[in-house]
């Protein structure tokens, strides 16, 4: 069977179905917020900060236990209230720790019954969220071993961009600083085929039931056959991205309008319930509207990636870098 070959921009397609996909199914929202706790599937930033600063509070909360314990053994007059506090410290642990797997579970979950719902919507299908959450929660376990992968791999490139920091830093020669530099570059887009090749796998595990290993294999192939087109679109989904964040500060500012008036109102007034009345209000509106730009773009950015697999999987795929070289060239040229 020929396939046909897409003379368009792909990612024009890609996006303006993810766009209207994102803003249209609502209901599925709650599957992206949840799903964003562990992969946002484009803001790979968010997900590096937050796993850094857990790493760097846990370290921290170690530390000042250790120091607790010690004290206690130490002092033995108050050694008794003391061990009693470290065993209230443990128990706010380990339902800090309760709380932190409850939400990775339902993280993973959450992206299983995501890409689920934007496949079922690609194909003109309107799964329940009920629906989605049943095929995620079948796919709990694949999932979970395929995020625990991808960080334990972030942790060793990151551990190994981190030696020559330290090499720098003791040495303070203009060749460790390269090294470091060079190394750092490299970083980059090995981050970038992680993050691509996991949502790929995520695709292959959810759409067409592919087996982990399978999975993963199947993803980091798409990256290297369409890498072209992938960067093009992961570029234009960030600037689409950073627009929608852009717009959200705008509206927040408009809607904080009316607020403005009632701080105005209760400083001329010196009514400290207003005041207050005012701060609740400003500070609802903040919130809802970073939940639902938040909501909208992870949806977006999973759609996009949902789409752009499938259109993969179809062949007949031109970049557009190639269609412009082909223009202006000759190269890449299309024989009919």
């Amino acid at each position: 069977m020929i396939r046909k070959i897409h003379h368009g921009p792909v990612y024009r397609e890609v996006l303006s179905h993810a766009i209207r996909t994102a803003w249209q199914d609502k209901r599925y929202w709650v599957l992206s917020i949840f799903a964003g706790f562990l992969v946002s599937a484009g803001a790979y930033d968010v997900l590096w900060k937050s796993v850094n600063s857990f790493s760097m509070e846990y370290g921290a909360v170690n530390i000042g236990a250790g120091k607790a314990f010690l004290n206690a053994i130490q002092t033995s007059a108050s050694g008794f209230h003391s061990i009693i506090s470290i065993i209230g410290g443990i128990e706010t642990l380990l339902l800090l720790a309760l709380i932190l797997v409850f939400f990775i579970a339902l993280s993973c979950v959450s992206q299983g019954g995501l890409i689920y719902a934007m496949g079922a919507r690609k194909r003109g299908q309107k799964p329940e969220l009920n629906e989605a959450f049943k095929v995620g929660a079948g796919a709990f376990w694949p999932i979970l071993v395929l995020n625990v992968l991808v960080l334990a791999v972030l942790w060793i490139l990151r551990f190994i961009v981190t030696l020559p920091l330290y090499l720098a830093i003791e040495q303070t020669t203009s060749a460790a600083y390269t090294v470091y530099l060079v190394s750092f570059i490299i970083f980059i887009p090995l981050v970038f085929l992680i993050a691509i090749v996991q949502i790929f796998a995520l695709n292959a595990l959810i759409l067409q039931g592919a087996p982990l290993a399978a999975a993963i294999e199947r993803g980091y192939k798409l990256f290297t056959k369409h890498w072209v087109v992938i960067i093009e679109t992961a570029v234009i989904q960030a600037l689409l991205s950073i627009g929608i964040w852009i717009l959200f500060m705008f509206g927040y500012l408009f809607l904080m309008i009316p607020v403005l008036v009632f701080f105005i109102a209760a400083a001329i007034i010196q009514s400290s319930t207003l005041f207050a009345i005012s701060v609740i209000i400003g500070l609802v509106i903040f919130f809802l509207g970073t939940l639902a730009a938040a909501a909208f773009t992870i949806q977006l950015q999973y759609a996009t990636w949902t789409y752009l697999y499938r259109k993969l999987g179809e062949g007949g795929v031109v970049p557009k870098l190639h269609r412009i070289i082909r223009n202006a060239t000759g190269f890449f040229k299309i024989n009919s």
